[in-house]
């Protein structure tokens, strides 16, 4: 065996032997609070009522610790799930506040490619545009459906009527302003025209 491994082998039972000295500590002490105990019964200054209260006392004091500890954990554990909830929910503002601001440059570029005329110039602006499209759809932006559409009060804003057959009745003609949603949330209602 070289004497690294020598050196190995004495620090081990080294800690071995100090391990095993607290234990046999408590082992001592132990013993000796039973033969106290022993003592105290043969004399007759032990009294089992007063001991049996004391025990009863310490076993309510532990219950009561124990259901204490239990509420403080669900109290934190309600915490922490309301505060990752609001944290969400202020993240999620936030990206539709965001969005909001950014629908009128959407619209204008759709204005500005609307009246240009094929050029290397409106294709650059299309690239953008999609570009841009495509950011906002990333980030959960969906475009309302609106035109041939049945008119619904949540997502449209009627701000035309027309005259028209039966089977156009109730539904949207013409939209003059994109509406959107952000996931499920609206965004911006879409303005249109309904047929009546």
């Amino acid at each position: 065996m070289t004497d690294k491994a020598k050196a190995e082998q004495e620090t081990r039972e080294e800690n071995l032997e100090q391990a095993a000295a607290p234990s046999d500590e408590a082992a001592v002490e132990k013993n000796q609070e039973l033969e106290d105990l022993k003592a105290a019964i043969d004399a007759g200054d032990f009294d089992i009522n007063e001991f049996l209260s004391q025990y009863k006392e310490a076993l309510a004091a532990k219950d009561e610790a124990e259901a204490r500890a239990l509420r403080v954990q669900a109290d934190f554990d309600n915490f922490r799930r309301r505060s990752r909830k609001e944290a969400e929910e202020a993240g999620q503002r936030a990206n539709a506040d965001l969005i909001a601001t950014i629908l009128p440059v959407l619209d204008n570029f759709e204005r500005a490619l609307s009246m240009m005329q094929a050029s290397a110039d409106r294709d650059g602006v299309e690239m953008i545009l999609k570009q841009m499209q495509q950011v906002l759809e990333n980030a959960g932006l969906h475009e309302i459906e609106a035109e041939g559409a049945v008119f619904d009060p949540n997502i449209h804003q009627a701000v035309l009527q027309e005259s028209v057959e039966d089977e156009r009745k109730g539904k949207v003609l013409m939209v003059m302003q994109k509406g959107y949603l952000l996931g499920d949330k609206l965004i911006r209602a879409a303005v249109v025209q309904v047929g009546v």
